[in-house]
């Protein structure tokens, strides 16, 4: 089995600012690759495991359920990640709030398909820290 992680954003200019998505993708997707052999997951080798982390509005980290995400076809499990993005009003590493393309609610409309999982935003002192303990959270979780 194999492992992909994708970015995407709901936030307009806001990937690889503060961050380095293909740094965080490489890190993330060694350790991954170890669990997976770790826990003997290579008898599917035909199948990608795609972690896509969503930056977004949002109050809490999402984890999509196995509900959805599954083309089989492709032999590809995606695992949708929303990365709930603080205004810089809350941290000096924030964003502008005009940067958001949904409003705060969004998520909160969507959260009966995803396990969540509380952030402290306080507690990183910079965007890619934030991102890359955020994703490390939400894998372990799956």
């Amino acid at each position: 089995m194999e492992s992909r992680i994708t970015h995407t954003s709901y936030i307009s200019h806001f990937l690889d600012v503060g961050f380095d998505s293909i740094k965080i993708s490489k890190l993330l997707k060694q350790e991954i690759d170890n669990a997976l052999e770790k826990n003997n997951f290579s008898i599917q080798n035909d199948w990608v495991i795609q972690f896509r982390a969503t930056y977004s509005t949002g109050k809490k980290l999402l984890v999509s359920k196995n509900k959805f995400g599954s083309y089989s076809a492709d032999k590809i499990k995606e695992i949708t990640i929303p990365i709930p993005i603080p205004t810089a009003h809350i941290v000096p590493w924030g964003i502008d709030k005009e940067q958001f393309t949904y409003d705060d609610e969004h998520c909160d409309k969507i959260i009966a398909n995803f396990w969540t999982l509380d952030v402290d935003f306080y507690k990183y002192s910079n965007r890619e820290e934030y991102i890359l303990d955020c994703l490390r959270r939400a894998i372990k979780k799956i």
